[in-house]
């Protein structure tokens, strides 16, 4: 191969590297930097909320008009509310109680809140657990809530109306 093959081969290559460079960081983008935390929709009586990165559903709402947010958990018999959330909501509680989570084993303690609002759903008198310290900042919202509800999932998207 003369010089001048060797210079058309070294461009190709380098042509190749940057194109193939391209392809991993749009790949990169595209798979893991969409949107983390979901996004939803409120309308006529439901609440449509799409899944985040990690297939979780999250949306915001108030705990005894305070902002929260919580991640639909149907595994969670009661909303269960890190202690940090539940100091920063005043809320105390009353009972000791055991809990199995995936984690284990633990000890929370029963809570009552006033109101508990997402979408358009305004609920009061909610029974709650108030969870040992974990360093969330997400409430569970569990199925004494959802319950309540009818929940229909498709692909992404959960719906959850009355």
């Amino acid at each position: 191969m003369d010089n001048e093959g060797y210079a058309r081969t070294g461009r190709n290559m380098f042509v190749i590297a940057w194109l193939i460079l391209f392809g991993l960081l749009f790949a990169f983008f595209y798979f893991f930097s969409g949107d983390e935390k979901g996004g939803y929709q409120v309308q006529h009586g439901q609440v449509m909320i799409d899944a985040d990165s990690q297939g979780h559903y999250r949306i915001k709402g108030y705990i005894n008009d305070k902002p929260v947010e919580f991640m639909v958990d149907t595994g969670a018999s009661l909303v269960a509310i890190p202690q940090s959330i539940a100091d920063r909501l005043h809320l105390t509680g009353r009972y000791p109680v055991r809990l199995e989570t995936a984690n284990g084993s633990m000890t929370g303690l029963l809570t009552r809140m006033d109101t508990l609002v997402f979408g358009d759903f305004h609920l009061t008198n909610i029974k709650g657990v108030i969870l040992p310290d974990n360093k969330s900042d997400t409430i569970l919202l569990g199925m004494n809530v959802l319950s309540l509800f009818n929940l229909t999932q498709k692909e992404r998207q959960l719906v959850i109306k009355k």
